[in-house]
C-alpha cells in the first residue's frame, strides 16, 4: 500500500487513516467523531487549491482543512 498525507488523496478515492494529527484539539475531535487509524475515509470532494476537502467515514460526512489534512498519512486501498 502506498502511504501519503490525506492531503494529497485524490478525488473519489477511499484510503486507510495511518495517524491521527498530533494537535490535540483536532486529534480529540477527530476521536469524538470515531475516527481512528485503520478507518476507511473517502475523498467525496477537494476543494479549489488551498482549500477544504469533503471526506466521509462510513455515515459520517465532515470537512478537514487542507493544512489539518496535511497532519495525517493515509494508505490508498487497491
Amino acid at each position: 500500500m502506498t502511504e501519503m498525507p490525506l492531503s494529497e488523496a485524490p478525488e473519489g478515492r477511499r484510503v486507510t487513516l495511518v495517524n491521527l494529527p498530533a494537535d490535540g484539539p483536532l486529534r480529540d475531535r477527530l476521536r469524538a467523531m470515531g475516527i481512528r487509524p485503520g478507518a476507511t475515509l473517502e475523498v467525496l470532494r477537494r476543494g479549489s487549491p488551498g482549500g477544504i476537502l469533503h471526506l466521509s467515514c462510513g455515515v459520517l460526512e465532515f470537512m478537514l482543512r487542507r493544512d489539518q489534512a496535511a497532519q495525517m498519512a493515509v494508505s490508498c486501498r487497491d
